[in-house]
């Protein structure tokens, strides 16, 4: 749904994603486990942020593999960060791999089952042609 000439849904994602920074940011410090919960949490979280990704470059062919690179970048780099101030590093390294792994399901689920196939101009087949 296009309103104003700006795309809703994109528009929704960019402040979801503003408004859990700031959240995080103004979080105090807490600990961290590596239980079941803590993984699942963070691959359903890799799950929805590249299926996300995955709708917005709807139009391209390469859709899931954005959804699933970017969102994989973005976790990278904020375990990283956490490494870099004094966290765990196998801990970050296990959030890390959790959210790959949603992140993999979440771009491929979104790209076969939810979005409409991207059609090009490129084909591959035979053409079979009888002369009279």
């Amino acid at each position: 749904m296009k309103r104003y000439g700006f795309d809703c849904m994109k528009n929704f994602l960019a402040l979801t994603i503003l408004l859990i920074a700031n959240l995080c940011r103004a979080a105090p410090p807490s600990t961290s486990s590596d239980s079941f919960g803590s993984e699942l949490s963070h691959a359903v979280g890799g799950a929805l942020m590249a299926g996300g990704i995955s709708y917005l470059y709807r139009d391209s062919p390469d859709r899931a593999m954005m959804g699933f690179g970017l969102s994989t970048a973005a976790i990278v780099i904020v375990e990283s960060i956490n490494i870099s101030r004094g966290a765990d590093r196998s801990s970050q390294y296990l959030d890390m791999a959790a959210h790959a792994l949603g992140s993999a399901i979440g771009a491929w689920y979104t790209d076969k089952y939810l979005l409409m196939p991207v059609v090009t101009n490129a084909s591959i087949g035979l053409v079979y042609q009888k002369r009279f």
